[in-house]
């Protein structure tokens, strides 16, 4: 004996009723399933940081009888952060192995922008061995300075010193 859901092999073609296919919960499914994925996708968010470089010197600078106005300059080292004016360094704050002090760098740079009335210039110079993530911190803390125009520079040993 055969186990079967009919008492024949086939059922009859002409015996069994035509229905329509039902897709309403399916289509249910959908309505709340694409919704829900389309909350949950991650969207990409882009920042822009406008800055600029300074311009190339050569030896008709060297050459001019009007000397350049001084700069307002952070200097940003795995030794020391620096707040420089030219060639005079007003402050330095040292940094101990990983921990930088941005707190301290923020309040002394909005204490020089006061003290100069700076005209919302600034250029930040960072040794090549500083991670760009501090780079852009400092540039954020420029910025809620009101130091808007922000260049970027490489920095040297010294601040004093001539290359």
């Amino acid at each position: 004996m055969r186990l079967s859901l009919f008492r024949s092999s086939s059922p009859p073609s002409g015996m069994l009723p035509e229905s329509d296919l039902d897709v309403t919960p399916v289509m249910n499914v959908f309505i709340i399933l694409i919704p829900f994925l389309v909350s949950m996708a991650v969207f990409t968010h882009l920042s822009i940081i406008e800055f600029t470089l300074p311009p190339n010197v050569g030896a008709e600078m060297a050459n001019a009888d009007v000397k350049p106005k001084p700069k307002f300059t952070i200097r940003v080292g795995d030794d020391y952060l620096g707040i420089v004016l030219g060639e005079k360094l007003l402050d330095s704050l040292p940094v101990r192995g990983t921990d930088f002090p941005m707190d301290k760098l923020g309040a002394r740079i909005i204490l020089r922008r006061r003290e100069r009335n700076w005209n919302e210039e600034v250029i930040i110079a960072s040794k090549d061995v500083i991670p760009f993530k501090r780079v852009v911190a400092v540039m954020d803390l420029c910025r809620a300075a009101g130091l808007e125009k922000i260049g970027l520079s490489s920095a040297t040993d010294e601040p004093g010193a001539l290359p």
